[in-house]
């Protein structure tokens, strides 16, 4: 199975085979209960026409492949092989008010130790995203987690945010462990910040201008759920540069920043127009 294959897979249907089933029906919407966190009021929306969800509860949204990524807490390839062979049902319209299947419980991660960043097949992997190895060096760290569903250990690319959480990255993983929070970076100008969705795209900003440290303040947002809290810190800034996803939930989390800073200027557009982030973007470019 291919990205475009399991894409093609009816959101709704495989929402159905979860056990999750829509509150109400508007025209081509449904409406569920999050499958990405606890709610009562129904916020998760999808699209039956053009297969596409969006939870305005965390201002994320996307296709199939996106949602079980989020779901099973696993990279692209993780989903792929989660999909395949997967009987996706087609929906049925039954209401229930209750909605909450073990299967989406998120595996619980654990810190054993963090160390700077060394590990020969972590250099490997983000040589081949195109990270400048000091800017990774200076920002990250190496760590070292296992689960406790297999209690096995295992290391990834870490980089901490502002509660001392970790959003965690290898070529086979992606996750992150509590508390969840944003990442923010102290420039020279405090007056001037730059705001990215994920710690790649910082990274990838860095390889690409060619430098190892920010001149401005930067906010890493570590999910655009996250977007509301730098909405708080907003008003310190006299000068904001967004470089969010090229994506329905980056494009609006852009707008609900714009709507209390009209000034805030958004790049993803004009610097990426033809790729979903900044990575994307710095791997499309000659060597």
């Amino acid at each position: 199975m291919n990205c475009t294959n399991a894409n093609q897979m009816n959101i709704a249907g495989f929402l159905q085979s979860k056990g999750f089933r829509p509150h109400k029906v508007a025209g081509n919407s449904f409406w569920y209960c999050s499958p990405l966190r606890a709610e009562k009021t129904p916020s998760f929306k999808v699209d039956r026409v053009k297969n596409l969800w969006y939870d305005f509860g965390t201002a994320t949204g996307g296709r199939l492949l996106d949602l079980v990524c989020k779901i099973y807490n696993v990279d692209l390839s993780g989903a792929l092989l989660i999909l395949s062979g997967q009987r996706i049902l087609k929906p049925v319209l039954s209401f229930s008010d209750k909605q909450t299947p073990a299967s989406f419980s998120e595996p619980k991660l654990e810190i054993v130790r963090t160390q700077p960043l060394q590990n020969y097949g972590l250099i490997q992997y983000l040589s081949q995203r195109r990270i400048n190895h000091r800017a990774a060096s200076l920002h990250c760290k190496e760590a070292y987690y296992k689960t406790y569903a297999e209690g096995k250990e295992f290391f990834s690319v870490a980089f901490e945010n502002d509660r001392h959480g970790w959003e965690l990255r290898s070529k086979y993983f992606k996750g992150s462990t509590s508390p969840k929070d944003i990442t923010t970076i102290t420039g020279k100008d405090s007056t001037r910040v730059n705001v990215y969705e994920g710690f790649m795209d910082f990274l990838s900003a860095l390889s690409y201008y060619n430098i190892t440290r920010p001149a401005c303040d930067s906010i890493v947002l570590n999910g655009v759920g996250f977007v509301a809290k730098f909405i708080a810190l907003a008003p310190r800034y006299s000068n904001i540069d967004l470089y969010l996803d090229n994506d329905i939930a980056g494009q609006e989390a852009c707008r609900r920043i714009q709507i209390l800073r009209p000034d805030a200027v958004n790049h993803s557009p004009e610097l990426y127009p033809d790729h979903k982030d900044f990575n994307e973007f710095l791997l499309s470019q000659p060597r």
